[in-house]
């Protein structure tokens, strides 16, 4: 028998074994529990550093926005989730604010998402518009001037081997360094990052130039071999900056979801989309923010080893007036303002707050303009100032304008009931540089003959539908009806085109006609030459009508016999308008007239399936597909008449 104290030994061993058990099985549990990511992400900020007012549905005013009140919020959601939280941002950081100007000289973006605690950022199409040495200063600036460096991640970026305009950047690319991808862990969780440029931000970032951009689905699915296969990452996210589409043809990040499965989370800039609930492809999960910064990203996920991650939480803090500042986050901001006054507008004689104009009256949103493309009074207010401003700027020598034109996808921005200042006016046409490499792109003015205006008319009527709202235009000293359901670039019916008199005359073929247009417009006249596949072609000119070798040669000077001759900006001549306004309930501010409060009918569609009005004043397009349908038509009958020839034959046989 077995005494007692072996009896106790073996019970000790069995108590020892089932706490092992226990243990180790607790273990396991333990390694394959649930671990938390919580994404906080933005994209598209555009320099928006203040916050900025809104129109809701209901066409009230609202402010949203600021980075001091987004910082709030990011250190709110790090307090609480502690290491858990990822901050990322998918590009299109700078472009869009006064602030923006010193891009080159303060690189006051990165400098402020870096204060703020971004892990890891991406580039958008509209952070090249300084081009790719303007690029190559910035990050050599934040590098320079901030211990707090945001990590940034390009993939599909590719540097030209021949032309050496790019080679400042790829210097600056790997001192700052920009990665091909990075690693980052949180939570215990090996997460792979990388970011891309999709299809259309690369066609929208023509300042880019000699650097282009690899093909961002073939790019991804390297990259994520890479961090799947080489770096045994858990998470993959893609910053990118290709966005997403009610119209599925658009999607460009959905179409990458499918292309490329791996990719557990996309974070969606370019389009600006609000997508109140995450769109989930596969097992993809894509989010979008907004724009401007007026949302805060919060995306939970819950990742366990060798399993497809889960969403766990998905929100949009709105970003209001209500949310108190970070401090140090708001006293940056003023002093980047003071530089803004100091170092670019006191050139022009403005201050950033200073008030130019008011309204009684809310302009169109453009929020619902890009939504349904049309002619805006806005619009009209902006293409009827550029005819203002060139006059003024060549006084005695001034040429008349006949015609002017300004794509919607230009306007960033309208008006809201109430005072106007400097600062709102540079919202509305923000983007571009000139080729004086000075903030803002610059207006030109050449001649083209009547033929060539209704072809660029056709940009409105046939091409902007193919581009979205990009290619949409806004239009001065014109009126032109056109019929959709024409052939394409040959939908334009009528032209009438304003004289000095402000009588409107029909358009003529032969004549030349002056056009004013922005720096990037006047690039876009070869585009539409690619789209049309060379059926409409436009050559600026002089006044003589010979052909332009360079359209710089066009740029407006405000004063082009001085020694300080400037370009004429677009937005210092939508300013210089608005101050010339009458000042109609006498308060001591220029009022902006009702007429500009809604479209005055220069673009009208009159769609029409009748025959005789599909093909009647057609050109060599139209007519040349009438010759190709006709003898289509007479082959399919000759076809028929051999057809039923040989089954007659053949009864007859029988």
């Amino acid at each position: 028998m077995m005494t007692m104290k072996l009896m106790k030994k073996i019970a000790a061993l069995i108590f020892s074994l089932v706490l092992i058990i226990i243990f180790a099985g607790n273990s396991a549990v333990a390694g394959n529990k649930d671990r938390e990511l919580v994404i906080l992400f933005t994209h598209d900020l555009h320099s928006y550093f203040l916050p900025h007012r809104i129109l809701t549905e209901e066409g009230n005013q609202m402010q949203q926005g600021g980075y001091a009140k987004l910082a709030y919020l990011i250190k709110e959601q790090r307090l609480l989730h502690q290491n858990k939280t990822l901050l990322v941002d998918a590009g299109d950081f700078s472009m869009g604010t006064l602030f923006h100007t010193s891009f080159l000289q303060e690189a006051s973006e990165l400098r402020l998402m870096g204060k703020m605690g971004y892990d890891v950022v991406t580039f958008g199409n509209h952070d090249f518009d300084f081009h790719p040495d303007g690029l190559a200063r910035m990050l050599q600036i934040t590098r320079s001037k901030s211990k707090h460096l945001p990590a940034l991640t390009a993939s599909n970026i590719v540097f030209s081997k021949n032309d050496p305009g790019d080679a400042e950047l790829k210097q600056a690319f790997q001192s700052y360094p920009v990665k091909e991808y990075m690693i980052i862990k949180k939570n215990g969780i090996r997460i792979g990052l990388f970011g891309i440029i999709g299809k259309d931000a690369g066609h929208d970032a023509p300042f880019a130039k000699p650097l282009t951009f690899a093909d961002p689905v073939r790019t991804s699915k390297r990259i994520v071999d890479i961090l799947k296969n080489k770096e045994k990452v858990d998470i993959v996210i893609c910053l990118s900056h290709s966005g997403t589409s009610p119209v599925k043809e658009y999607s460009e990040d959905e179409k990458l979801a499918k292309a490329v499965p791996q990719i557990d989370v996309i974070i969606s800039g370019h389009t600006h989309r609000i997508l109140t609930q995450p769109i989930i492809t596969g097992k993809t999960i894509i989010v979008s923010s907004g724009r401007y910064g007026e949302n805060l990203g919060v995306l939970k996920i819950l990742y366990s080893k060798g399993k497809d991650i889960r969403l766990a939480a998905y929100d949009l803090q709105n970003v209001t007036a209500g949310i108190p500042d970070n401090i140090t986050i708001a006293k940056d901001i003023a002093g980047y303002k003071n530089i803004v006054n100091r170092n670019f507008l006191s050139a022009y004689r403005l201050t950033f707050d200073q008030v130019i104009a008011e309204s009684d009256f809310n302009m169109e949103s453009l929020a619902s303009a890009y939504a349904h493309p049309r002619e805006m009074g806005l619009g009209n207010m902006i293409t009827d100032a550029y005819r203002y401003a060139v006059q003024k700027a060549e006084g005695k020598n001034y040429e008349y304008v006949h015609f002017v034109l300004e794509p919607l996808g230009l306007i960033r921005d309208s008006f809201r009931k109430g005072k106007i200042t400097v600062a709102d006016a540079f919202q509305v046409l923000s983007t571009g540089t000139g080729a004086d490499g000075v903030a803002g792109y610059p207006l030109l003015a050449f001649y083209i003959n009547g033929k060539e205006l209704k072809d660029i008319l056709e940009v409105e009527t046939s091409v902007a539908p193919l581009k979205k709202v990009d290619a949409h235009l806004q239009v001065s000293g014109v009126k032109f009806k056109f019929n959709p359901q024409r052939i394409l670039f040959d939908r334009v019916t009528q032209v009438f085109v304003q004289d000095e008199e402000g009588d409107y005359e029909p358009l003529d073929s032969q004549k030349l006609y002056r056009v004013c247009s922005n720096l990037y417009t006047a690039g876009m006249i070869n585009y539409v030459s690619e789209v049309s596949h060379g059926l409409i072609s436009i050559k600026p000119k002089d006044k003589n009508g010979r052909a332009l070798p360079d359209v710089k040669q066009a740029i407006i000077y405000t004063d082009k016999n001085s020694p300080k001759a400037a370009e004429l900006k677009e937005w210092i001549a939508l300013v210089q308008y608005m101050r010339s306004f009458k000042d109609t309930n006498k308060n001591g501010i220029p009022d902006i007239p009702e007429k500009y409060h809604k479209p005055e009918g220069r673009i009208q569609a009159e769609p029409s399936m009748n025959p005789v009005k599909l093909i009647a004043g057609g050109n060599a397009i139209t007519y040349g597909a009438l010759f190709i349908g006709i003898i289509l038509l007479c082959a399919w009958l000759f076809l028929m008449w051999q057809v039923i020839r040989k089954i007659r034959s053949s009864s007859r046989i029988k």
